[in-house]
């Protein structure tokens, strides 16, 4: 992991999309009047924010991520000016992964062509379905002609690291559906895939039509059924399912952004809404570990940073059981699974005396198995489809 630790990782929400879909709980606003502003704003908390960092040497920079919303809406000067106040804060270099999130209704080639050439080398297309049925009940302003033209006009300005999003368990779609639209998705040749359960989180436009009976979910078993035929076919296609929603051609194509992440290691978030991620020293030299967050509004964050402050955030130091449990909770979904080694650390030397008859237990129903000479401790894909209720038996032993 020390690869990862000397790495910067950075996050960029964009706050704006055309029209909110129905099952989407990440914060955005349809005021696109307000973009400029955001952008100036945003450019003033990357320098406040880098002078009181220790950042690693410049151009030491392994990832930047524009997530929203929907980056595509940002022209290319726009993102040029960000990723110019990123370039002076952190360093850029060739190899930085720069993923650009886009609604296929939302691309211009040309544009394209500009983002290529300022570095953006990984566009991850928010398709969700190839099914219009679908996409209306979910809220999408897009077209499946449009869907697929987005891949073509993505080739064609010389960026091939392309994701591509669905999102399955939806009422009444079945496993043979469901397959349907794999293949199609395939047929794009994508390098990544991320395949999402739906889920209906509170304070979206699904959510409420759900209170009202307006919408009936599909059945927790039966979207599990969806995920074991969706797992076992693109592994049979030889896709590399290296995390429970992702899936990628071949190992070097893993998000390497959502890998820090799920690594635990320290990022950076700019933007309303963004979240960070630090490890700072204490007056006695122990290490100390923060999240820390901007509010969720960008009127407030444009102001706040046009008068020289800071935007409104939030922040917490995470005691050594959050951050157990956070090791659990992110580690297990993931095809490396638990460094027994790191929970060792983590758990002063008790991780083993915690976990072992847990972990056996495990490995005896095949839900789980030791890789790595014993070091690590991965789920199978059976344990995977109870992931929810064995990390509930982790975190009881907390």
């Amino acid at each position: 992991m020390s690869d990862l630790i000397e790495s910067e990782y950075l996050y960029i929400h964009v706050p704006f999309c055309i029209k909110k879909c129905r099952y989407c709980d990440f914060y955005s606003q349809t005021n696109l009047s307000l973009i400029p502003d955001y952008v100036t704003a945003l450019v003033r908390e990357i320098g406040r924010r880098s002078q009181s960092t220790v950042s690693h040497p410049k151009g030491n920079a392994a990832t930047v991520y524009f997530g929203g919303g929907t980056p595509s809406l940002l022209g290319p000067r726009q993102l040029e000016t960000i990723l110019q106040a990123l370039d002076n804060a952190f360093g850029l270099c060739p190899q930085t992964e720069i993923t650009l999130e886009a609604n296929p209704g939302t691309l211009d080639e040309i544009h394209l062509k500009s983002f290529q050439g300022m570095g953006i080398n990984r566009v991850s297309l928010g398709f969700q379905s190839f099914d219009p049925a679908q996409l209306s009940l979910l809220g999408r302003i897009h077209s499946i002609d449009d869907a697929v033209h987005a891949v073509e006009k993505v080739r064609t300005a010389g960026i091939e690291n392309i994701s591509l999003d669905l999102i399955y368990g939806l009422p009444g779609q079945t496993g043979d559906h469901l397959i349907r639209e794999l293949d199609a998705a395939l047929v794009l040749m994508p390098a990544h895939l991320s395949c999402y359960m739906l889920t209906l989180e509170p304070g979206t436009i699904l959510h409420a039509m759900h209170g009202r009976g307006k919408f009936l979910p599909m059945a927790k078993s039966d979207q599990v059924d969806l995920f074991r035929a969706a797992a076992k076919y693109l592994k049979t296609c030889g896709w590399d399912h290296y995390e429970v929603s992702n899936f990628a051609t071949q190992t070097c194509l893993r998000s390497r952004h959502n890998r820090a992440y799920w690594q635990m290691v320290p990022y950076h978030g700019f933007g309303p809404a963004a979240h960070s991620y630090a490890v700072k020293s204490d007056t006695d030299g122990s290490a100390v570990y923060e999240r820390f967050w901007n509010a969720p509004d960008l009127n407030g964050y444009i102001n706040a940073l046009k008068t020289g402050d800071l935007p409104p955030s939030g922040s917490e130091i995470l005691t050594r059981e959050q951050r157990q449990m956070e090791y659990v909770m992110v580690g297990l979904r993931t095809s490396m699974g638990l460094n027994i080694k790191t929970g060792q650390n983590l758990w002063q030397n008790r991780f083993l005396t915690v976990f072992q008859t847990l972990m056996e237990d495990l490995e005896n129903k095949e839900l789980a198995r030791r890789r790595d000479a014993g070091q690590r401790f991965v789920l199978t894909l059976e344990g995977w489809m109870r992931l929810d209720s064995i990390i509930a038996s982790f975190v009881e032993k907390i």
